[in-house]
């Protein structure tokens, strides 16, 4: 079972997991934000456990590791929890990265405390363990920067395929990642407004 995402199982609202979290937004949309690009790059994390490389150097797997664990902790917080232990947050990571070594990730999480981008504290269940949370300061760079790559979306989309396709051709491609992902079927069988 995924550790991270148990909002499937309650059955809440996604105010309702925003108002709950352990993080404090300024704003709901700043949560959803958070909520959706997180949950999104978990999840393109766990489908490409099949086509993934066996083995990666450590160079390209930090980038990987530094986006899971941002993901991670965030989910975790989002999921009402306090912030997450190192054991299992390395549970999570290996889930999606299952080759990631203890040694490489325990350095690329000290590197998130050092720049601030996650803060510790002492559990108020076990003294002896430390919480990793999300830094307050990074609540908004990250919102941000997830709402950045959304209006961005098409734009670099676009320019990433050949300039001679039209906007409409580009338009039917996107329109296929919403039709493949099998959760709306709204999206079978209708055609692009002109």
């Amino acid at each position: 079972m995924n550790k991270v995402v148990k909002i499937k199982k309650q059955k809440r609202t996604i105010e309702s997991v925003i108002d709950n979290s352990s993080i404090e937004f300024k704003k709901t949309e700043q949560g959803l934000d958070l909520l959706a690009y997180s949950i999104a790059l978990r999840a393109l994390g766990l489908a490409n456990k099949d086509t993934r490389p066996k083995k990666l150097s450590n160079y390209i797997r930090s980038g990987y590791l530094q986006v899971q664990l941002i993901s991670s902790v965030i989910l975790f917080q989002l999921r009402g929890d306090d912030g997450v232990s190192r054991d299992d947050l390395y549970d999570s990571i290996c889930e999606v990265l299952p080759l990631t070594s203890y040694a490489n990730y325990r350095k690329i999480l000290r590197i998130g405390v050092d720049n601030e981008i996650f803060t510790r504290s002492r559990s108020k269940i076990d003294s002896r363990r430390t919480m990793y949370h999300l830094s307050d300061e990074m609540i908004e760079p990250l919102c941000n920067y997830y709402s950045r790559i959304l209006s961005d979306f098409g734009k670099v989309y676009g320019e990433a395929v050949d300039h001679n396709l039209d906007q409409l051709e580009i338009l039917k491609l996107i329109y296929r990642l919403g039709a493949k992902t099998g959760l709306d079927n709204d999206f079978r069988g209708k055609k692009l407004k002109k």
